[in-house]
């Protein structure tokens, strides 16, 4: 069976990429720096196994920093949907159907006053059909959380975890929102 080897070339760029010194892929490794040095350099044809290992770890850091550094920033979804407090529920219940969304904060006067889900709307209508007309804040529901458009993604996760969506905001201004659905966009990046 032949087994063929990647571009050794590949290991140089990809440590440079990660801001690894050789010196370092060898203690992570544990193969010489001069090994590395000669591998890197074309001087030596290493056996499949220390190529595999160099390789394996280098694919797994650049993994790892790919997830660190999203931001809430890249899975946000920019066009913010709001409504304002004196809207009415069937307008509000019109922009959910309109925009595919499940929940919608009201904001006025870019201050984050309630929110709207699709959850409340429906036991609102069972229980009481006559309830249309009613002014959107006698129904609202507490503010989604805010949080800068520079958090990780785990602390966001935490928080969706307690709520349906969270604001994110750009300095003074909101910069869009985030739902469980938006982390499934992680998977595209």
């Amino acid at each position: 069976m032949f087994i063929l080897l990647p571009n050794l070339a590949k290991i140089k760029d990809l440590r440079k990429k990660l801001n690894l010194s050789q010196k370092e892929l060898s203690q992570k490794c544990n193969i010489s720096q001069s090994s590395i040095s000669r591998i890197e350099n074309g001087g030596e044809d290493p056996p499949y196994s220390r190529v595999k290992i160099i390789f394996e770890y280098l694919e797994n850091e650049k993994k790892k920093k790919k997830k660190i550094s999203k931001k809430i920033e890249d899975i946000t979804t920019k066009q913010l949907v709001s409504i304002d407090s004196n809207a009415k529920l069937k307008e509000a219940i019109s922009l959910m159907n309109k925009y595919n969304i499940s929940q919608l904060p009201i904001i006025e006067n870019n201050r984050n006053l309630g929110s709207i889900t699709s959850k409340k709307v429906q036991k609102l209508i069972i229980d009481n059909t006559d309830i249309l007309n009613v002014n959107i804040m006698n129904l609202k529901e507490l503010p989604f959380p805010e949080v800068k458009y520079d958090w990780s993604l785990k602390d966001v996760s935490n928080i969706l975890l307690k709520y349906s969506a969270v604001l994110v905001k750009k300095y003074d201004k909101y910069l869009g929102i985030v739902t469980d659905a938006d982390f499934l966009k992680i998977s595209q990046y």
